[in-house]
C-alpha cells in the first residue's frame, strides 16, 4: 500500500503526531513536522533485539525512541497530555496482545478529532494465510485479562500455524517435532515472563470492521471509521483511520455516529482463500493486469500492481 494514502488524511508541518513501531521506515519523519516516536523498548534495546542480520532492518537508520510504551499507559509514557492530533502504527496492530486496551489507550492521547492512522496486514496474503481470523471472544479475552505481552495461545498460534512464503510443507514427523519445539517455546515464554514477539490477532478487511464494530458496542473506546480500505490488488495490507469522538459524547451518540461512519465503507465480499499467498498472488496480479489495461490513467489505484509486477521482473 502506498504510505503516501496516510500523508493525504494529515498535515505533519501544522499537526502534532505519535507514530508507534517506525523502526527504521517512518512514515512521517522529524524533518517534516513535530513527530514523536514509540516503542516498546528503547533505541539501545532495539538495536540489540535487530542484531541479528536475518531481520530485514536497517539499524543504522533506526528512529530514536522518544517514549518507551510498556508496563505504563500511552498517556503516561508521553507525560500525560492528550495533545496529538494523529498517531501513526503500520504493521504494529496485529502484534499487541490486547488490542482493545490498546485502541484505548491511543484514543486517550489524540485530541477530539484526531485520527488514528493503521496499515494492517490482510492475514490472506501473507504468512498468516493458514489461520482463522481473530474471534470476538479472543479480543475480550485479551483486554479483561490486560495482557501486555503476548500469552501463550497467541504465541502458539503464531509460531505454529503460520507458514512462510515458500515454506515446504512438513511431513507428519516434522509436524510432531515442531510442534513439540512450539510448545516449549511457549512454557519457556510463560516461566520467565519474556516478552515473545507474535502476529496475536489475524484480519481481513471485513474482520476488522467487525472487532471495530464490537469495541463500539462495549463503548471502550470513543472512534467512528474515517476511512477502511479493501486490500489493494496485488497487495497485501489495508489502511483503516479511526476518527476520535469528544468525552462530552453519550454512549449512545457515539454508537450512532459508529454505526453511520461503517455504514458509508463499501467493502466487497471477501472469498475465502485457500493456498500459499505466492499462488494467491500470482492470480490477483492477472486479475489486476486486465482492470489495469482499462483503467491505465488510474495512477494511485494500479501503483500497487506495478510495484509488484516491478519486484517479479527484478527476480
Amino acid at each position: 500500500m502506498d504510505r503516501r494514502l496516510i500523508l493525504d488524511l494529515i498535515d505533519p508541518a501544522r499537526q502534532r503526531g505519535l507514530e508507534i513501531g517506525a523502526l527504521d521506515r517512518p512514515v512521517v519523519s522529524r524533518t517534516m513536522g513535530d513527530i514523536g516516536y514509540v516503542d516498546r523498548a528503547s533505541r539501545a534495546e532495539l538495536l540489540e533485539w535487530y542484531a541479528d542480520p536475518a531481520h530485514p532492518i536497517d539499524r543504522a537508520v533506526l528512529v530514536e525512541i522518544d517514549h518507551v510504551w510498556g508496563t505504563e499507559t500511552l498517556l503516561e509514557a508521553v507525560g500525560g497530555q492528550r495533545a496529538y492530533d494523529y498517531v501513526i502504527a503500520s504493521h504494529v496492530i496485529e502484534h499487541v496482545p490486547d488490542m482493545f486496551g490498546w485502541l484505548t489507550e491511543i484514543a486517550a492521547v489524540l485530541r477530539d478529532g484526531g485520527l488514528g492512522l493503521f496499515i494492517v496486514p490482510d492475514k490472506r496474503f501473507t504468512f498468516d494465510w493458514p489461520r482463522p481470523v481473530s474471534t470476538r471472544g479472543e479480543f475480550v479475552d485479551a483486554h479483561l485479562r490486560g495482557l501486555r505481552r503476548p500469552d501463550i495461545r497467541q504465541i502458539f498460534n503464531h509460531t505454529y500455524e503460520t507458514r512462510p512464503e515458500g515454506a515446504p510443507e512438513r511431513d507428519d514427523g516434522a509436524l510432531t517435532e515442531y510442534a513439540r519445539g512450539c510448545v516449549a517455546l511457549c512454557r519457556q515464554a510463560d516461566a520467565e515472563k519474556t516478552y515473545i514477539d507474535a502476529h496475536c490477532w489475524v484480519f481481513t478487511p471485513r474482520s476488522m470492521l467487525e472487532a471495530l464494530d464490537l469495541l463500539s458496542r462495549l463503548d471502550l473506546a470513543p472512534f467512528e471509521v474515517a476511512n477502511l480500505t479493501a486490500t489493494p490488488p496485488g497487495d497485501a495490507e489495508f489502511l483503516l483511520a479511526l476518527r476520535r469522538l469528544p468525552d462530552e459524547m453519550d454512549a449512545a451518540t457515539r454508537r450512532a455516529r459508529f454505526k453511520a461512519s461503517a455504514a458509508t465503507l463499501d467493502l466487497p465480499e471477501e472469498e475465502p482463500v485457500a493456498g500459499a499467498p505466492e499462488a494467491v498472488a500470482a492470480a490477483r496480479i492477472a486479475l489486476a493486469r486486465a482492470a489495469a489495461i482499462e483503467n491505465s490513467t488510474i495512477w494511485r489505484a494500479t501503483a500497487p500492481l506495478r510495484r509488484l509486477i516491478g519486484m517479479l521482473r527484478g527476480r
